[in-house]
């Protein structure tokens, strides 16, 4: 039975990654067609089922292999009672799980009864793409229940397995794991019950129970996907009468099958070719002459190598783990200090969220229906600007803790750094074709990402490091971090919805034109907002589960939507290096194996320069604005 359902796991992986490669080549295909002038009817839904197919398929299989995100805090620190915990956790998250199972596998049946079909030019009858999303919930319902029933019947702790496997276990007997299991159902059904009949026009009311049933849900533990879509749940049967099941379907399937969206897994792939290659090797050995005589020697590679890579890859997270396998071992073998490796690895790994492609931005976009393309343009000189702010502080260190500073690098000639730069030619190449694509407008962000994977592959195959189980394996790791973004969209979406309901977003944004705040001050206090939260949710989740909320304010306030994108990536590169969930932070400590707190002190002043970097965006707006303003012009 074992082998049956990770086959099943592993065999639906696959479909994501088949249904990855067919975005692929249906961006390229309609591209092409518009290039020659021709109509490739229905192209773009076409690519939108691709998509939606590639993100459901992939939720179990990115589930089995521990990829989806929660909060492990509590989980981490419950020790012997992480039994229970993983209980609780996989007991509401099946729930919620067979829930979103039960009405997607409707939603198909009811549009084959109903004869829906798409309203592009393709009239594509929905319930055929729909499968994908019937077969994908069902799976990871499956997946759900199959690691319930293993924390209840066996050794397991399920897929999040404890770096240190907790010395005693509080719920040994079978019997006792049971009676917990059933308490908690109890607790949940309770709940239920007990949201049934709110006052629809207390807003107070509303704003608490929603704020204490996320962070209870994200707290404990819950897959932050699943978590938004309990909070969702609550929140429709305690304030709507609609039908919380068939309004969940209807929303997920629309923010699935986005166009706008399949740039997303298209970036990670291309920054999952990169890591699996030469690449990014070679380019610290390109980098490595021209910054050992700069204030700070070596260190400089840290930044201007995330710097590089970021504008081919598009994650955080990416980016800290190519740039920090090359840069770490380099500097300690010079005798750089540990606590400056590792904070401006820590903070320079931010800039993949901003230098365009950046997966934070796409969402962004996405969720306040402004042009990718344009955020996108927005973000290389605030990036460049952070960067060197970055730089700026590695050279000041230097001045002041000379005796900290390593011997400098053996001088070398001009030809032979011009020799090794050579290393540099390809992913400079790279870069060029991704983002002078979208300058020059000859492609939307979307066929930027296509043209990225497209070149990546092209120079790993020349560089010869280009083989089947490095395509196979970027292929798959793509898979799995797009479905795990998907599900935090998915589950985002619904919360979306639900509070739209509530009129929560519409009340606050009235609440807060009633006091009156100036721009400035509004920034400030949502700068304030987002360093809060970012201490509990990770960058993407940040974004997706506040814009409804917050967007409105902004409208309100006049402040530019594109300027908005900037100042939101900046202080969600905050939470990246923010104690509890700091996800760099993570990233290091399992390439570092250093305590925690000890990363979290390195991130420091590099948190400190971020807060800088909004005051310089307050006082100098046209750093995001003035290049999408000057490709506008130049397209017009």
């Amino acid at each position: 039975m074992r082998t049956l359902l990770d086959t099943l796991y592993k065999t639906s992986g696959a479909g994501a990654a088949i249904a990855l490669v067919s975005i692929l080549l249906l961006v390229i295909a309609q591209m092409v067609a518009r290039w020659l002038g021709l109509l490739l009817p229905g192209g773009a839904n076409y690519a939108g089922y691709a998509m939606a197919t590639a993100s459901f398929l992939g939720l179990s299989y990115a589930f089995a292999s521990n990829e989806h995100i929660r909060v492990n805090l509590f989980v981490d620190r419950a020790g012997r009672w992480r039994r229970a915990v993983e209980l609780w956790c996989y007991g509401l998250g099946s729930a919620v799980a067979v829930f979103f199972a039960w009405y997607a596998v409707r939603t198909p049946m009811l549009s084959a009864k109903f004869n829906d079909v798409s309203q592009g030019q393709d009239g594509t009858p929905l319930w055929i793409p729909q499968m994908a999303m019937a077969a994908g919930a069902t799976i990871l319902a499956i997946a759900l229940i199959d690691n319930l029933i293993r924390v209840l019947a066996t050794p397991s702790l399920g897929v999040d397995t404890p770096l240190v496997p907790p010395v005693r276990d509080m719920v040994k007997s079978r019997r006792a794991r049971i009676v917990l299991l059933g308490l908690f159902g109890l607790v949940i059904w309770g709940a239920m019950h007990l949201m049934t009949g709110f006052d629809r026009d207390a807003t107070g009311l509303k704003i608490g129970v929603f704020l204490f049933v996320m962070f209870f849900l994200l707290g404990s533990g819950l897959w932050v996907g699943l978590a938004l879509m309990g909070v969702a749940y609550m929140g429709m049967i305690g304030f709507t009468s609609r039908n919380p099941g068939s309004s969940m379907a209807i929303t997920v399937w629309s923010s699935a099958s986005s166009w706008t969206l399949t740039s997303l897994p298209l970036f990670i792939w291309m920054g999952e070719i990169l890591y699996r290659t030469k690449l990014s090797e070679n380019m610290f050995k390109g980098l490595a002459p021209w910054l050992s005589r700069f204030p700070g020697g070596l260190l400089h590679t840290n930044v201007v190598g995330c710097t590089v890579f970021a504008a081919v890859s598009g994650s955080s997270a990416a980016t800290l783990t190519t740039v920090g396998k090359m840069s770490i071992p380099e500097l300690r073998k010079r005798g750089y200090p540990e606590f400056m490796i590792v904070g401006t690895l820590a903070g320079a790994a931010t800039l993949g969220l901003m230098i365009p492609p950046s997966m934070t931005l796409i969402v962004y976009g996405v969720s306040v229906r402004e042009s990718v393309t344009s955020l996108f343009m927005a973000g290389v000189l605030p990036g460049l600007v952070l960067a060197g702010l970055f730089m700026g502080y590695i050279a000041l260190w230097s001045v002041i803790k000379r005796d900290q500073v390593p011997a400098p690098e053996p001088h070398m000639s001009f030809v032979d750094k011009l020799r090794n730069s050579v290393l540099l030619l390809p992913v400079i190449a790279l870069i060029v074709l991704v983002i002078g694509s979208m300058y020059i407008g000859i492609a939307t962000a979307t066929e930027a990402a296509a043209f990225g994977v497209v070149g990546a592959l092209a120079l790993a195959t020349l560089q010869g490091s280009m083989s089947w189980a490095s395509f196979r394996e970027s292929l798959l790791g793509a898979a799995r971090t797009s479905a795990m973004i998907a599900l935090i969209l998915m589950g985002a979406s619904f919360l979306t919805l639900s509070m739209g309901f509530t009129g929560v977003p519409r009340a606050l944004a009235e609440w807060i034109g009633t006091m009156n705040l100036s721009p400035v001050a509004l920034i400030a206090a949502l700068t304030v907002f987002y360093i809060i939260i970012g201490m509990f949710l990770d960058g993407i989740s940040a974004v997706v589960l506040t814009m409804a909320i917050i967007e409105p304010m902004i409208r309100a306030a006049g402040i530019d939507l594109i300027w908005f994108g900037i100042f939101i990536v900046v202080v969600v590169e905050m939470a990246q290096i923010t104690p509890p969930v700091g996800f760099n932070l993570f990233v290091l400590q399992g390439m570092t194996r250093h305590d925690m707190g000890y990363i979290a002190r390195t991130a420091v002043p590099m948190f400190a320069i971020m807060i800088v970097m909004v005051g310089i965006l307050v006082a100098f707006p046209s750093l995001a604005t003035w290049l999408p303003e000057a490709m506008k012009q130049a397209g017009n």
